[in-house]
């Protein structure tokens, strides 16, 4: 007696292998989506009574990057991706933005380091520097239990300066963020071959605990705290 192969069997190989010709191969496959939550305790954080410019370095505001898919199988890929796109720069900038503006009471966006004039002239009290230190992204793939992990490993170094542009304070911050896609049905099998799995809230993720962690280290910041307090100080009148 002759079996036959069951005919979902058969669906599962031929449509993955026609969608995959027609979407993934072809490289037509959208950026990736990034649109990171600011951490909810970031709402009841104490502000600094400081107008501050906050500049953000252009490498970090127009960063993006290219992550390839790596699969647990050995031998051939079961799927053929062009490299995801992460256009990062964007969405980090708006973070560290909205956080500035949850940690000082005033913030001015400058595109360069100005002259201790400019900042006298719009009676600011310094500057905080935001650098882009490192970014690396890994995607996984497990088909034996369909299972895609990300992981986004986030660097910054922030400084903030008096207006005379002395350095009060500098710190490094690193992050990890990770992301868990599943596939629970045929639909989502097939909006993977085409699209890919979603790796976008693992960069979510390392935003938005990157961003709280700025702003914590610049709350709990000693050399902050007394520079706001002796500026806080009457100044010596001269005779």
């Amino acid at each position: 007696m002759r079996l036959r192969r069951p005919v979902f069997h058969t669906y599962w190989i031929i449509v993955p292998a026609i969608l995959m010709l027609a979407g993934c191969l072809s490289g037509s496959r959208p950026d990736v989506l990034i649109s990171p939550d600011m951490d909810k305790r970031l709402r009841h954080i104490n502000s600094l009574p400081l107008a501050v410019a906050l500049y953000i370095e252009p490498t970090l505001r127009t960063h993006v990057q290219e992550a390839p898919l790596n699969q647990s199988e050995p031998g051939t890929p079961y799927y053929v991706f062009p490299n995801f796109v992460f256009p990062i720069g964007k969405p980090l900038s708006a973070k560290i933005e909205e956080t500035s503006r949850k940690v000082f009471s005033k913030v001015v966006l400058i595109d360069s380091l100005q002259t201790p004039e400019y900042l006298a002239e719009r009676g600011l009290d310094g500057v905080l520097a935001v650098r882009l230190k490192d970014s690396k992204i890994e995607l996984e793939m497990d088909r034996s239990v369909w299972r895609a992990i990300g992981r986004h490993n986030l660097a910054i170094t922030a400084s903030f300066s008096n207006t005379k542009q002395d350095k009060i304070w500098e710190a490094e911050i690193a992050v990890e963020g990770k992301s868990l896609d599943f596939i629970t049905s045929r639909v989502e099998q097939e909006w993977w071959m085409t699209t890919g799995p979603k790796f976008g809230p693992a960069v979510d993720d390392a935003i938005q605990k990157l961003t709280y962690d700025l702003a914590q280290k610049l709350v709990t910041s000693e050399e902050i705290s007394a520079y706001i307090s002796n500026a806080a100080k009457p100044q010596p009148s001269h005779p």
